[in-house]
């Protein structure tokens, strides 16, 4: 994105430098003298081409303002409506976007983030499913066993939930 905008700006430079370099190069002689031309200073020349480099580059910014901002905008729309989704609890969403995408990275980044936090929350609903079962399973011979196990899963359950920062 950094280039673009770099790219734009040269381009304006480029386009005012050389509507500059044309003009300035006019040799001032007679010429001028008997189209009763009244000048002060090679100023009052160049002031008619600053103010046509000024309205041709603010065209151009203009033009590139239209479309420019639609590669970013569509995009980031799209990923705002998912990332709604996803803090509603929809792990299962992955962000697609074109190809060619200026925010592709950003969305790479956000769906490995997403794959991270449903991995995290199956473990974390596994060993609480474990706790469940051996808690319905445990008999009154070996309570000792099934609460040892059901330590181990809670310290497990306790561990994964430690990971966040809430």
């Amino acid at each position: 994105m950094l280039f673009k905008v770099w790219g734009i700006v040269f381009l304006s430079l480029v386009l005012a430098g050389a509507v500059f370099y044309f003009y300035s190069n006019i040799n001032v002689g007679i010429s001028y003298r008997l189209f009763h031309v009244k000048a002060k200073n090679f100023l009052d020349f160049l002031l008619p081409v600053l103010v046509c480099g000024f309205f041709a580059s603010l065209i151009l910014g203009v033009v590139v303002a239209l479309f420019f901002p639609h590669a970013f905008a569509g995009p980031l729309h799209r990923i705002e409506k998912d990332l709604v989704d996803i803090g509603n609890g929809d792990l299962t969403k992955v962000i697609k976007l074109r190809k060619r995408s200026e925010v592709h990275d950003l969305a790479n980044a956000i769906n490995v983030m997403v794959a991270d936090l449903r991995d995290q929350v199956r473990r974390i609903n596994d060993t609480a499913e474990e706790i469940g079962k051996l808690l319905e399973e445990g008999s009154a011979e070996d309570t000792e066993k099934t609460l040892e196990k059901v330590n181990r899963a809670s310290a497990n359950l306790q561990a994964e939930i430690k990971k966040f920062r809430i």
